[in-house]
């Protein structure tokens, strides 16, 4: 899809914005320091943009869609239902170390750092709890996961989800499990023990391709 003139512009602000929200927090970033950083006037920011907390609010949006994007084909290349929750949850602490430097820089301002825990809870939760059904829904399918699994559909996905999400936001307010990556996959296969079936005529084998809600 080709962009239109208007979608350039937004796009270099959102680019301009990010470098400077980056360097000095959101807090002490002026629409005229961004404005200056395009070479352009204050009045083309406004045309686009009410204030510098709503280009804020579109950056972080913005490397979330890439974060959620990188964790859906993470999932698509997996083949078991326990490799695609694999791949969710390591792809998905990968991603967010690597994107949300925006959040980090900004967690001294608790304003700041609240807005940013806004769109990671509001904006992902029902995307990622989808994803992470189909991904149970598949296992149950296909014999990897108990039958059980398929009766709390309803609720489980959401459990794990916000597991996660507890797991992020310690990350970033307070700067713990700084080494958490390496661990997750011990701690994935522990919790996956407890999904699998393990009965004696349980069928473990790969099920037709997942296709995720967003890609049918």
């Amino acid at each position: 899809m080709l962009m239109t003139k208007d979608d350039m512009i937004r796009e270099e602000i959102l680019r301009e914005a990010q470098k400077l929200f980056q360097q000095y927090g959101l807090r002490k970033t002026t629409m005229e320091d961004i404005a200056k950083a395009m070479g352009k006037g204050k009045s083309t920011l406004y045309y686009y943009y009410s204030s510098k907390e709503e280009i804020f609010d579109a950056v972080v949006m913005k490397e979330m869609e890439e974060v959620f994007r990188n964790v859906q084909q993470a999932v698509q290349k997996a083949g078991s239902a326990e490799d695609k929750l694999k791949a969710f949850t390591l792809t998905k602490i990968r991603s967010v170390q690597k994107k949300l430097n925006l959040c980090k820089l900004v967690r001294g301002e608790m304003q700041d750092n609240m807005r940013c825990m806004k769109h990671l809870h509001a904006q992902y939760d029902t995307r990622e709890t989808q994803l992470v059904k189909e991904i149970l829904s598949y296992g149950v399918s296909n014999g990897e996961f108990t039958k059980q699994i398929g009766k709390e559909l309803d609720i489980l996905p959401s459990v794990m989800v916000s597991s996660l999400r507890g797991l992020e936001r310690d990350m970033f307010t307070e700067s713990k499990y700084a080494k958490l990556e390496p661990r997750m996959e011990s701690i994935m296969s522990i919790m996956i023990r407890g999904l699998q079936n393990n009965q004696p005529n349980g069928k473990k084998h790969p099920a037709p391709h997942l296709k995720t809600q967003e890609q049918r």
